[in-house]
C-alpha cells in the first residue's frame, strides 16, 4: 500500500518516487510541532499515535541537513 504525503497540496506518493517518507513522531510535543508546521487543521484533533500510524510527510518538506542518511549499529 503506498504512502501519501500529508503536506497540503503535495501529491507525492511512495509508489511514484524514490523519496523517503517520514512518520509523524510518537512524542506528543514533537508531533504537535510537525502538525503546526504542516498547517493542516484537520490533523490537530488526532493523537500522536494515530498520526504516527497513518500519516507521512515526504522528504521534500525537510531541509536535507535534517535527514540522517546513515544507520548506526
Amino acid at each position: 500500500m503506498p504512502n501519501f504525503c500529508a503536506a497540503p497540496n503535495c501529491t507525492r506518493k511512495s509508489t511514484q518516487s524514490d523519496l523517503a517518507f517520514f512518520r509523524f513522531p510518537r512524542d506528543p510535543e514533537r508531533c504537535r510541532i510537525w502538525v503546526e508546521n504542516c498547517r493542516r487543521a484537520d490533523l490537530e484533533a488526532k493523537t500522536s499515535d494515530q498520526l504516527n500510524k497513518h500519516y507521512r510527510l515526504c522528504a521534500k518538506h525537510f531541509d536535507p541537513a535534517m535527514v540522517c542518511k546513515t544507520v548506526s549499529i
